[in-house]
């Protein structure tokens, strides 16, 4: 078998160093030959010489995509990918040493499935303040964190694997593209790229499974653990619903349904009530508003367009 890992970059040469450092201890089965596959999203900082720095210590190929966007980028790394499995992860996760064996293997076990899913685990750059700690269930997207339990099993409806963590046989993969409206384009927040993906491949009939023993670790920086981001992050969220399921219908008031600001209002009233005192799902009730705010934008964006 050949196995093609892809990671898709833009501007973090140091993170990307840490990655490719500990891709350098990844025990490949002896059946298997594979190339490393590093996409380069335009990149103003040290990425290329990062990358050329392990040439003599991973197969890995420096790419460059002029097209802005992560999709964009993915697109890139299937149009020239080599392998029979096409495994994902990114720019800021350390494999597991078993990694790749993991994925090869259930492929082999799943001989029908199309698409693969693996354990994703947080790696904190600082302790998480409490109220980030005491909320991991609703900032699981925020985190890139996935953990669907020990057992290895067809997913099921409405499971999709996280981007940090997924493969997919050629067959899949050949078969459809991702969306280039949807997923980060610099640093934007818009998501929902990789869901959509897996949703086409389903209604393409292929479908997945959940393999936990397929192991990384995703670094959560500082910057993720502040409701800047959290907000940032679940806006994202909004728009990318948004894009995929169209405008709502109503009343415009500045290019979006009345009905939305008043939802928004409801929002963001029951976050500050919830807030004040100190109601333990007001990080929920938070998110909420933010993908509601998302929405609005979107709709306003798409207004003006």
């Amino acid at each position: 078998m050949f196995v093609t890992v892809a990671i898709c970059t833009w501007n973090r040469a140091e993170l990307l160093r840490q990655t490719l450092e500990q891709m350098c201890a990844l025990r490949i089965p002896e059946n298997v030959e594979w190339e490393l596959i590093v996409v380069d999203n335009n990149c103003t900082d040290a990425t290329p010489d990062v990358v050329a720095s392990f040439a003599d210590r991973l197969p890995v190929k420096h790419v460059v995509e002029t097209r802005q966007g992560q999709s964009n980028a993915r697109n890139r790394a299937m149009d020239i990918a080599r392998g029979d499995l096409l495994v994902w992860t990114d720019d800021d996760v350390l494999v597991d040493s078993d990694w790749v064996a993991e994925y090869v293997a259930a492929s082999e076990r799943w001989p029908d499935a199309g698409f693969f899913g693996g354990l994703i685990t947080p790696w904190f750059e600082i302790d998480p303040p409490s109220w980030f700690e005491s909320n991991t269930r609703v900032l699981e997207g925020v985190m890139v964190i996935r953990d669907l339990g020990p057992r290895e099993y067809r997913f099921n409806a409405g499971e999709t694997p996280y981007g940090a963590n997924m493969a997919f046989r050629r067959q899949a993969f050949e078969s459809q593209r991702f969306d280039p409206n949807l997923g980060l384009v610099g640093d934007n927040a818009v998501r929902f790229d990789e869901m959509e993906y897996c949703r086409a491949l389903e209604r393409a009939g292929f479908w997945g499974v959940w393999v936990p023993g397929a192991k990384v670790r995703h670094f959560v920086v500082a910057r993720r653990m502040t409701l800047e981001y959290v907000w940032k992050h679940f806006e994202g969220d909004g728009r990318g619903l948004t894009r995929i399921r169209g405008r709502s219908a109503g009343q415009p008031l500045f290019g979006a349904p009345r009905w939305l600001y008043r939802q928004y209002a409801s929002a963001k009233l029951d976050y500050w009530w919830k807030r004040v005192r100190r109601h333990p799902e007001w990080v929920r009730a938070f998110a909420n508003a933010a993908h509601i705010r998302g929405i609005i934008v979107e709709h306003r964006a798409k207004a003006r367009s």
